[in-house]
């Protein structure tokens, strides 16, 4: 008799565990690639600057004096609510240094 309540319960628990588990993997993997893409998404915003950056210093001769330079004039475009931009420039023949911080979302 104790045999058979066991084999039952155990016909009820090994899917239910089963499937928490396919859960717990499902959610870790999507939880992955989520950062994944943001951080693809972080490394392709500041390539594109730091190609305007080139392309600018290539037409005119001088580096670009400001982010919104190459917004207007080259056609950049980045998610500014997404991404902070700091821009240090020194000097017209000097490369300017980019760093692109991704803004932390409000919990």
């Amino acid at each position: 008799m104790k045999r058979t309540s066991l084999k039952n319960a155990l016909s009820y628990i090994i899917p239910i565990l089963l499937f928490g588990a396919l859960l717990v993997w499902f959610i870790t993997a999507v939880n992955n690639t989520d950062k994944s893409t943001g951080r693809r998404e972080l490394a392709a915003v500041k390539s594109t600057i730091e190609n305007g950056i080139t392309m600018c210093y290539a037409i005119e001769g001088v580096y670009p004096e400001n982010v919104e330079y190459l917004t207007e004039n080259y056609g950049l475009n980045y998610d500014k609510g997404r991404y902070i931009v700091h821009y240090d420039r020194f000097a017209d023949n000097i490369r300017p240094t980019v760093s692109v911080i991704e803004r932390q979302a409000a919990k």
